[in-house]
């Protein structure tokens, strides 16, 4: 298993999901790993407090991921230190097994709950993508002109069509 697969590996996969964020670059399925291990409230306010100290990633970070749900999740977690995320974030992966059979019940049917990459299907990485990362691949991406531009036909704003 790749170290940033390994969901006790919880710096590594913020600190990846951070450079990819502030560098703009494409996101790929590393990335989405990222928030897929039932702690992507965690990742994403270690992410948004990083942010508050690097101008890159907060310029960036909206395309990413939706500033609401992650300040939503930071307001949660207001009360817990930064340093102390990664062992949140081990409670909570910890009735993995539980939780995994009660998303899978819950989401049979649901296409929206998968990843854009169609998900793991089975092992450490079997859960939903994080809602943040499913919100932000509704919206349009921004080039590096500043135009806006989208996916597919479906996903363009009326003042684009």
């Amino acid at each position: 298993m790749s170290r940033l697969n390994d969901p006790e590996n919880f710096r590594g996969r913020v600190n990846y999901a951070a450079q990819v964020i502030a560098h703009g670059r494409r996101p790929t399925r590393a990335f989405d790993n990222c928030f897929e291990n039932y702690d992507g409230d965690e990742v994403a306010t270690a992410i948004l407090r990083r942010s508050r100290k690097n101008t890159r990633l907060a310029a960036n970070l909206q395309r990413y991921l939706s500033l609401s749900t992650i300040e939503a999740a930071a307001e949660r977690l207001a009360d817990i230190p930064t340093r102390k995320l990664p062992e949140l974030a081990r409670q909570t992966r910890a009735p993995q097994g539980r939780i995994r059979r009660l998303v899978r019940t819950a989401s049979k049917g649901r296409s929206h709950c998968r990843s854009r990459h169609g998900g793991a299907k089975s092992g450490p990485n079997a859960s939903p993508p994080h809602p943040a990362w499913i919100e932000a691949q509704r919206r349009p991406w921004l080039t590096s002109s500043g135009a806006a531009t989208t996916h597919s036909t479906h996903d363009r704003r009326p003042e684009q069509a």
